[in-house]
């Protein structure tokens, strides 16, 4: 059975390798490079929904792995042992896969949600405990994110649905978004934007928009796993 920090660092990696492949996807377009500006738009969506994707599935794996291996989890505390080695990861996995697996699955976009499960599955003080509210410039004092990570993946699981799905509830979402603080993009500003665009155009704390979320989301992959 894999470790928590196993998963965090096959995350990471590929975190890692997302970053490099963007960075050389930026650097390769213009006017005399290879790409054009609609050709990294569409790749750094890409990129992008990969790098969500993985995110949601370390979520999943580090829950599942909890829930099989933590002694005040609903299922160790319950059951003293087991017929076989790898029996608490299946069970782990059935509790909390959804009834209709593998035809219909939970939402793991949504890390509110994931730690309301995580409450109803693990005991208190667990790594995806809501975050206490810190002052500006305090350390990460403990394995729970800190608030403002949890709103940054709330809006990366907006923008993911505008890159997944092209609904119009998502492209509103999406429209919101980038009109709205820390962007603040004007009626001009977002004429012909794309989510690929904004992702490659927009600066977020000094970065553009792909490289901030990236490095976000390894971040917070080293908070829930230290």
């Amino acid at each position: 059975m894999k470790s928590a920090i196993d998963h965090r660092d096959e995350f990471v990696k590929s975190i890692a390798h997302i970053r490099s492949a963007a960075s050389k996807v930026i650097a390769n377009s213009g006017p005399t490079k290879p790409l054009s500006a609609p050709d990294v738009h569409k790749i750094a969506e890409g990129l992008f929904l990969s790098a969500v994707t993985h995110w949601e599935e370390l979520c999943q794996v580090l829950l599942i792995t909890d829930l099989a291996t933590q002694t005040g989890s609903l299922l160790k505390k319950d059951v003293k042992s087991f017929r076989t080695k790898n029996a608490p990861l299946r069970l782990a996995e059935s509790m909390l896969s959804h009834i209709d697996h593998p035809n219909s699955f939970y939402d793991w976009s949504d890390f509110n949600r994931i730690a309301q499960r995580a409450n109803a599955f693990l005991a208190p003080g667990h790594r995806f405990s809501p975050p206490p509210p810190l002052p500006p410039g305090a350390p990460l004092q403990s394995t729970a994110l800190l608030s403002t990570v949890v709103n940054e993946l709330a809006m990366f699981k907006r923008l993911r649905n505008s890159v997944a799905h092209k609904s119009d509830k998502a492209w509103d979402s999406f429209i919101k978004l980038i009109s709205a603080p820390p962007f603040s993009l004007t009626t001009n500003q977002r004429k012909g934007v794309t989510p690929g665009r904004f992702l490659v155009t927009q600066q977020w704390a000094g970065k553009v928009v792909l490289h901030h979320a990236l490095d976000t989301l390894e971040n917070a992959a080293f908070a829930l796993v230290p």
